[in-house]
């Protein structure tokens, strides 16, 4: 506004805006504006209110990097809780050009949904395909935002990610089959056949067992442990569709004991060959991929040793990186989130569940650099460690007729 035009007269009156002004709501001279930003925020959005059809998001988040925070977030929450009767037009002017903002719109603006399993329909059709689909969304900065609007708003239903009309974990298993393979630096070991979920156990699995009547307070699966810690701890991103991490080597041992009396089979953590054989294949692989690393293969921190551009800084949706599978299809195997495996590390023939001893991490996280993502790496901790890039994932014997 110029203050010698028309800001009094928009105010109503001249006390008005020296009031304003002397509130700070208002600041200038001559050129007159709203000093704090949310104001400037609610009157861009009511500017934009009427003009959804004349401006397309993509002005807002240009297309070569629209995962990128541009300063218009606020503003998009605003303009939906606008529309407080029914924000849908808002949500799909933004569907395409920004998912985690329509998904925050949903969720934070306090706007109604004229028809909300529709629109959320509409929605996970979308972005599904654009989460994995490299075509569609080649950039893993991209394809880890809709990861987060699918978690959020708790669209992301593929196999192994979320839980049966039961409410058990849904476990997509991956066959393993036995015989032959090169262990650590070369050794050749046999094995049996087993079953490896594809994916690491995620926080909508993990919350099932610690909201189960018969889950992480029944005494059962914790037999054997020595002084467990059965408190659990919050993780540090909440998205259902991403790997459940702060978890200790206890509580993920206490996991499959329940899940494995939920599901009628003997579901453990993997050993370190069983880990070892899934992410290496038979012939010894350096990655799960094969014997170079590639960038944009795995959610770990590239800037380290210059291994590339990409680093998420955190967990990414469970399966987010197709190129990065093992030879059987085994996903995130490297990188997002360090996996627990039974073995103690300095005698890793003993697999008890009691005692003291560090048990072993396997395949890197989102905070390592590829050293830490090679498959033969061995890393360990304390069990009783709970850090926001430790996870796990399960395993089972000898597939049975139904699988």
């Amino acid at each position: 506004w110029s203050s010698d035009v028309c800001s009094s007269d928009l105010l109503g009156s001249e006390e008005l805006l020296k009031k304003a002004l002397d509130s700070t709501l208002l600041e200038g001279d001559g050129e007159v504006r709203f000093r704090h930003q949310l104001f400037q925020e609610y009157f861009t959005a009511r500017a934009l209110q009427g003009r959804l059809g004349e401006i397309p998001a993509m002005e807002f988040w240009p297309r070569e990097k629209w995962w990128e925070r541009s300063g218009w977030e606020e503003t998009a929450v605003l303009l939906a809780g606008l529309h407080a009767g029914d924000c849908t037009g808002v949500i799909r002017w933004l569907a395409e050009a920004q998912p985690e903002v329509a998904a925050q719109c949903i969720l934070e603006s306090g706007a109604e949904i004229a028809d909300r399993p529709g629109l959320l329909g509409e929605l996970q059709a979308a972005w599904l395909p654009r989460l994995t689909d490299m075509e569609l969304e080649p950039s893993p900065e991209g394809r880890a935002a809709i990861g987060r609007a699918l978690g959020r708003l708790d669209l992301d239903r593929r196999k192994g990610v979320w839980v049966d009309e039961k409410g058990v974990p849904e476990i997509d298993w991956v066959e393993i089959p036995g015989g032959e393979f090169v262990y650590q630096g070369g050794e050749r070991r046999l094995i049996e056949t087993f079953l490896i979920a594809r994916y690491p156990v995620t926080n909508r699995q993990f919350q099932t067992f610690l909201d189960a009547e018969d889950g992480y307070r029944n005494d059962r699966w914790w037999k054997g442990m020595t002084n467990p810690d059965r408190t659990p701890v919050a993780g540090s991103w909440t998205e259902g569709n991403h790997p459940r991490e702060r978890v200790s080597w206890w509580e993920a041992m206490a996991f499959c004991g329940w899940l494995g009396h939920k599901l009628g089979r003997d579901v453990r953590l993997p050993t370190e060959w069983e880990w070892e054989r899934a992410a290496r294949g038979t012939e010894g692989r350096v990655y799960p991929w094969g014997d170079e690393y590639r960038t944009g293969y795995a959610n770990i921190n590239e800037t380290y040793q210059d291994a590339g551009s990409h680093s998420l800084g955190r967990t990414s949706a469970v399966g987010l990186y197709p190129e990065g599978a093992s030879a059987e299809g085994v996903l995130d195997l490297s990188g997002n989130v360090w996996e627990w495996c039974l073995n103690e590390y300095e005698k890793p023939d003993r697999v008890q569940a009691g005692g003291q001893e560090s048990r072993v991490l396997r395949g890197g996280s989102w905070g390592y650099d590829l050293d830490h993502a090679r498959a033969r790496y061995r890393g360990y901790v304390h069990r009783n460690l709970r850090d926001n890039d430790i996870g796990f994932r399960v395993v089972c014997g000898a597939p049975s007729a139904e699988h």
